[in-house]
C-alpha cells in the first residue's frame, strides 16, 4: 500500500495515471507521450517554508485541476508550460496558434476539458476496483513561480511526462473519502 493512506501500490497507482495521461494524448491528439518517472509530493508537515514549484520553469503555468470525491477523494493537477498548453489546445480544437493568440480564454476551456477526459479515466479506474466515485468541475489555475500544498495525511505523488520536446506533470493528491 502507499503509506498506508490509500488501498493501492504505488505502482498501481502510477499505471493508473500513465493510461489516462495516454489515453487522452493518444485519442484526443494523437500524440506520443514519454513517462519520465514519478516523486513524492510534499506535505505542508514535511518542509519548512513553501515547496518547490512541481514544474519549475521561467515561463508562465497553466493547471488544468480537477477533483472527485467518494470513497476515495482527491485532485488530479496537470501542469502545463504555456507554450504547451497553446500547442495542445490547437491540436484538440484544430486551431492556429495565432487564433488561439486572439481568443486566449480557448486555453481554459481546452484544458478543463483535458482535465475532465484524464481525470475522468483515472476515476474510473478506481470505480472499476470498487471504489465509487464523482468528479468535480474542472478549474484553471495560471501563474508564475508558485506551489500548491496539500495538507498532512493525504497521499500525494507527482508524475513526470515528456510531449513535444517539453516535460509537464500530474500531480495527484489522494485521501479516504466519505
Amino acid at each position: 500500500m502507499s503509506d498506508n493512506l490509500i488501498p493501492f501500490t504505488n505502482e498501481e497507482i502510477e499505471e493508473m495515471v500513465i493510461e489516462a495521461i495516454n489515453k487522452f494524448f493518444a485519442t484526443m491528439l494523437d500524440w506520443e507521450v514519454e513517462f519520465v518517472g514519478s516523486r513524492d509530493g510534499v506535505n505542508e508537515e514535511d518542509i519548512d517554508g513553501p515547496p518547490a514549484p512541481v514544474l519549475p520553469s521561467e515561463e508562465p503555468l497553466v493547471v488544468g485541476m480537477v477533483g472527485f470525491i467518494g470513497t476515495l477523494s482527491g485532485v488530479m493537477n496537470i501542469h502545463l508550460i504555456e507554450t504547451l498548453a497553446c500547442l495542445i489546445t490547437s491540436g484538440f480544437l484544430g486551431m492556429s496558434l495565432e487564433e488561439i493568440e486572439e481568443e486566449p480564454e480557448v486555453v481554459n476551456d481546452a484544458l478543463g476539458e483535458m482535465g475532465n477526459m484524464i481525470g475522468g479515466v483515472f476515476k474510473n479506474s478506481l470505480c472499476d476496483q470498487g471504489y465509487s466515485c464523482r468528479m468535480t468541475l474542472p478549474s484553471i489555475l495560471r501563474g508564475s513561480n508558485f506551489t500548491i500544498e496539500t495538507p498532512s495525511g493525504v497521499f500525494r505523488r507527482i508524475y513526470d511526462f515528456k510531449c513535444q520536446g517539453r516535460l509537464f506533470s500530474a500531480d495527484l493528491t489522494i485521501k479516504p473519502g466519505e
